[in-house]
């Protein structure tokens, strides 16, 4: 196995580190999007140290892992890290009963709440209060790394289940799954992330009929299974770091 194929490219040279590429069937790196790391940086530091392995929604141009969850760290909180690149797709706008934290490792962050903008810097954190209509983005032309201190697992269940779809999709949907799936999964994640798209009582009306004949058609919502870790280790290419 060379050393592109194991996850670091042109190390000597570089001094970077190529890696998270979707794999093909056969297990080896397709020429999808590659994250590239700085192995001496906090970033790279923080994925060494991780437990869990490396993640993507190719399509939607991020990468993350799972620091920390209530079952397996010190914290009743999940903590993911994440890549941006620049024009990632950006989450729509959410609310949430309880506070989510943005910390940035590298790069420059663009958090938005309630419309009002904040560029944050390696170092800088921003705590989103409950309730609080918030998105984020890359507004730069580099690559933005950060780390979040989500609600729940089941905001990571329902993250990586968008992104599993991706992979499984070939990568082209767009890094959402299809407006059915993308209804009941909504739904199933109401009590604690509500997308302000559109107003609550339409959102609801629409579980109710159009969500419920979605469900009965058998489309589901959010998969567990894309928790596991074999799923990832089979689709996305593992750092050597």
């Amino acid at each position: 196995m060379t050393e592109d194929t194991c996850g670091t490219h042109d190390l000597a040279e570089r001094g970077r580190v190529t890696t998270g590429r979707p794999l093909g069937s056969d297990g080896t790196p397709t020429d999808g999007p590659a994250l590239e790391l700085d192995p001496d940086g906090r970033p790279a530091e923080l994925l060494r140290r991780s437990p869990r392995p490396l993640v993507s929604g190719p399509s939607a141009g991020t990468w993350a892992t799972l620091l920390e969850t209530p079952d397996e760290g010190d914290t009743d909180r999940p903590v993911l890290v994440q890549w941006l690149v620049p024009d990632a797709t950006a989450p729509p706008g959410h609310v949430h009963p309880t506070t989510e934290t943005f910390e940035v490792l590298s790069g420059e962050l663009t958090v938005v709440r309630d419309g009002a903008e904040r560029v944050l810097e390696p170092g800088e954190s921003v705590t989103v209060q409950p309730g609080v209509e918030h998105t984020f983005r890359n507004g730069t032309d580099a690559l933005v790394a950060f780390r979040a201190v989500l609600p729940s697992m089941l905001t990571v269940a329902s993250l990586y289940t968008v992104w599993g779809l991706d992979h499984e999709a070939g990568t082209g949907s767009g890094g959402r799954p299809g407006p059915l799936r993308g209804l009941v999964i909504m739904a199933d994640t109401y009590d604690e992330t509500t997308v302000t798209v559109a107003p609550v009582p339409v959102q609801r009306l629409l579980w109710a009929t159009v969500g419920r004949l979605a469900r009965a058609l058998g489309v589901d919502g959010i998969d567990e299974s894309y928790l596991e870790d074999r799923f990832w280790e089979r689709h996305v290419e593992q750092p050597a770091l």
